[in-house]
């Protein structure tokens, strides 16, 4: 999520589905026999009056087709299990393939089909295994029994049997399952292991089994709100209830030391860490946590509950024997979900893999830490390809090159050696080549250093900057594709964190963050249409999920979340619009349309109410200058990012102007590592990122920013989801939960889970609006990619689809091969133009 699209191939999140589609797909997707090469219509042959004498042709060379790009960076690991980063994963999509995927069927019509890969057929067989549900531990909805459940949990998986690794060794059923038992072993505590025992497609008993080496030892969970608690632990290194969903250390090294001493000046986080792990609390600790709990401004008595765990449980041992996945032949598998999922959303979590290779995953394993680890898929050396393409070379930060892999299970090679493949499947009414590209070179080099080498003809794309984007805005060579990702302005609203970063971090009056007026002055004073000629294909966004969202794709192609009633209801009530008689729309879709989020006006009015109200609490002084620090990128700020922050802080000064406030200085930072966590932390005020992806989930977005528990959400210094409770309106009647279970409602076996979309609806929007109207977080725009492609080759289809993109590599179309291209090249003094 918050690291842009580096899950994008990640399980549930590797397909942002939302196409126009003229029916479902309501069977196992089947597929056609492609037409073999020697199938080819053969040249005439003339007649001659006498037999000439026997000669052999000249054989033509296979062509070269080489796909040569560019990166800013390379991965050093796409071992599947530990793999991090997107250049990881970039990788790992080359060397690898999926159960399932989608591809395109008819492009004039938008329409997909589900395309077998490492499976030939993949059903669900519930209704015939439910002794299944009984032997593994899955999570049955309320009052439900095994006997009741027809289907969404046991998945029978027929596994391609042409399927082997680049080395030729097969792959079959057993590969899995020992893939699997590695991912989830609990001496590895793999990174990747969480895909896999938590979320919509958890395997049933991955949890437990990933957990067994704690079998004994007690579970502990947040003492604060437990009644009948005998003992109470404590451990400051973990988070808490009182700084959730951080820990007392993340404070104490963020700059908050002094709020950890005792009248004496004693430092009590070194006191009360000297022993490490869960230590049972005293009556001396209890006064040490209540000092601590006094000098952050709370003096409730029992605030010292809030830093406690207490034991709520025990871990039981769980053989991998429980874990939901097994075969009954060598090319039959069967995976078991923890919870239920419906089919079409099944096939997309099977759109990923978790296969290793078993003699090289076992000869890299290192024992001697306190886990187990492996340098599978780190090195040429320790890769083993099941996909397409295979590692050739590494040169670390420099290139890396893949060459075909000539046992993958879809080639046909053709007499003078090349490797030839036709799709299974027909796309527009045929089979067409696939796989074209016969060797791809990644080279690192910085945007600058990639247009000079594409305008040369040395790369086949470029990613074009917002201010080069007036040059090849009209070039038929810019291909355009909406993102799921919602760019926004995120807060720490804390007032002591705020009073803190104007003390020591650099920041001036940012406790002017804390007034939610002042918050929601500042995003009406933004205007979007402008901001966003900024930045290259950036679009206004006010809500946030964009029309990338889809809450009904497979029975409703055209369910985008943001068209609904009652998601533009929830913008037109954040904005306060009104439609129908007497106003000037007509229509709830006239008064949605009209949103443009500025009102300078009113920002002005908000402006001068959120000056009065901080100068009457005394945490402001009329006419004094604002300076904040804003967290903005990871990386060096660039042209875009400069312009970005000077039209922020063009729109604030507007609004603050006659307000009492003073000059607002908004300084944009890069090379920040985490900028997420430091504004959670009080390192920053103000952030600035997105969260996407999930594109077929709208009802789960909400987890991103109500649930600590899943993830770090980026607004951990304005509030506790956990504990604040919010008070909903569901079928006509008011339900009150808090922040955090609402979130959790809709997905898995939640409370309104096996609802229809109507009512998921009808909460999602109402939490859109209540949540954006905290102003913790600013909606600025959705992304767009936008991407030159070179001359030498086209993408299969122009029109981009969600469900299979331009055609991707797969369907990826040569206009020229190495030797032409090149000189093409010559012919044009080197010099391309692409206006």
């Amino acid at each position: 999520m918050k690291k842009t699209i580096a899950i994008l191939l990640a399980l549930l999140m590797v397909l942002g589905l939302a196409v126009a589609c003229s029916k479902k797909t309501t069977e196992a997707p089947k597929t056609e026999e492609a037409p073999k090469a020697e199938e080819a219509p053969k040249a005439e042959e003339k007649p001659t009056e006498e037999p000439a004498p026997a000669t052999e042709e000249p054989m033509e060379p296979a062509k070269e087709y080489t796909m040569n790009d560019y990166s800013s960076s390379l991965g050093n690991n796409w071992n599947p299990h530990t793999w991090e980063t997107n250049a990881d994963d970039t990788i790992l999509g080359y060397l690898s393939m999926p159960f399932v995927t989608m591809q395109a069927e008819n492009t004039e019509d938008g329409i997909y089909q589900w395309i077998y890969e490492m499976a030939t057929e993949i059903n669900d067989v519930t209704a015939t295994h439910k002794e299944d549900l009984e032997k593994y531990p899955v999570k049955l909805p309320e009052g439900k029994t095994a006997a009741d459940i027809e289907s969404g949990y046991v998945f029978e998986i027929k596994l391609n049997p042409k399927a082997c690794w680049q080395d030729g060794t097969p792959i079959n059923a057993d590969s899995y399952i020992y893939s699997m038992k590695q991912l989830l072993d609990p001496a590895m505590k793999n990174y990747r292991a969480n895909l896999y025992y938590s979320g919509e497609s958890a395997i049933a008993g991955g949890n437990g089994y990933y957990n067994s080496d704690l079998a004994g030892q007690p579970i502990y969970g947040d003492a604060a709100g437990l009644e009948g608690v005998e003992e109470y632990f404590l451990d400051l290194t973990l988070p808490s209830v009182f700084f959730s969903p951080n820990s007392a250390k993340d404070y104490y090294e963020a700059g908050y030391a002094d709020y950890y001493k005792d009248a004496e000046g004693n430092d009590l986080f070194a006191k009360l860490t000297e022993t490490a792990g869960y230590v049972p609390v005293t009556d001396e600790i209890i006064a040490d946590l209540t000092t601590i709990a006094v000098n952050f401004g709370d003096s409730n008595p029992e605030a010292w509950k809030e830093f406690c765990f207490a034991v709520t449980g025990t871990y039981e041992a769980l053989p991998f024997e429980k874990v939901g996945l097994y075969k009954t032949d060598d090319y039959t598998i069967y995976y078991v979900m923890e919870n239920p999922i419906d089919y079409y959303y099944g096939l997309t979590s099977f759109t990923s893999t978790w296969l290793v290779y078993e003699p090289l995953y076992e000869a890299g394993k290192d024992t001697t830490g306190s886990l187990v680890t492996t340098n599978y898929g780190t090195a040429p050396e320790n890769t083993m390809s099941y996909g397409v393409y295979k590692l050739e070379s590494l040169q670390e930060d420099k290139q890396i090159v893949f060459t075909q892999n000539e046992n993958w299970y879809g080639w046909e090679k053709q007499p003078n050696g090349a490797l030839l493949s036709y799709t299974p499947y027909l796309v527009d009414g045929e089979h067409v080549q696939r796989y074209q590209t016969t060797k791809i070179v990644i080279n690192v080099m910085d945007d600058d250093a990639a247009k000079q080498a594409f305008l040369k003809g040395e790369l086949v794309s470029w990613a074009p900057s917002s201010e080069e984007l007036t040059t090849y805005g009209a070039s038929d060579r810019l291909y355009k594709a909406d993102e799921t990702y919602t760019m926004s302005f995120f807060f720490n609203t804390g007032l002591e964190a705020l009073q803190e970063m104007d003390n020591s971090k650099g920041n001036v009056n940012s406790v002017v963050m804390s007034n939610v007026n002042f918050r929601k002055a500042f995003s009406l004073a933004i205007d979007r249409a402008e901001w966003v000629t900024a930045t290259a294909g950036y679009k206004p966004s006010f809500g946030l999920m964009n029309d990338q969202y889809y809450y009904d794709f497979y029975n409703n192609p055209e369910s985008s979340y943001r068209s609904s009633d009652e998601a533009m209801q929830a913008v037109c009530d954040l904005y306060e619009v009104k439609y129908g008689e007497g106003t000037p729309y007509a229509t709830l879709k006239d008064a949605y349309k009209s949103i443009n989020g500025y009102n300078l006006t009113e920002a002005k009015e908000l402006m001068a109410q959120a000056c009065k109200e901080l100068v009457e609490a005394g945490l402001y002084k009329e006419g004094e200058e604002i300076k904040i620090r804003v967290g903005y990128k990871k990386g060096a700020l660039d042209s875009a990012d400069n312009k970005q922050m000077e039209l922020m802080n063009k729109y604030i000064n507007a609004a603050v102007e006659g307000s009492g406030f003073g000059k607002v200085t908004l300084e944009a930072l890069g090379n920040i590592n985490d900028r997420y966590g430091d504004v959670a932390k009080g390192e920053y005020a103000i952030g600035y990122g997105a969260w996407g992806g999930a594109a077929l989930y709208p009802f789960r977005n909400f987890r991103v920013y109500c649930d600590p528990d899943y993830v770090d959400i980026h607004e951990a210094g304005c509030w506790d989801p956990a504990t604040e409770t919010l008070t909903l309106t569901v079928n006509g009647e008011e339900v009150t939960k808090t922040w955090q279970a609402w979130s959790n409602s809709m997905t898995g076996t939640g409370e309104y889970a096996a609802e229809d979309n109507k009512l998921k609806l009808q909460i999602t929007s109402q939490m859109e609006t209540e949540y954006l109207k905290k102003y913790y977080r600013i909606p600025l725009a959705t992304s767009t990619t936008c991407t030159m492609l070179s001359f030498k080759l086209d993408y299969y289809t122009p029109d981009y689809n969600l469900a299979y993109g331009w055609g991707g590599l797969e369907l990826m179309k040569y206009n020229y091969d190495d030797a032409e291209w090149d000189a093409f090249v010559a012919s044009q003094n080197g010099a391309l133009n692409y206006e």
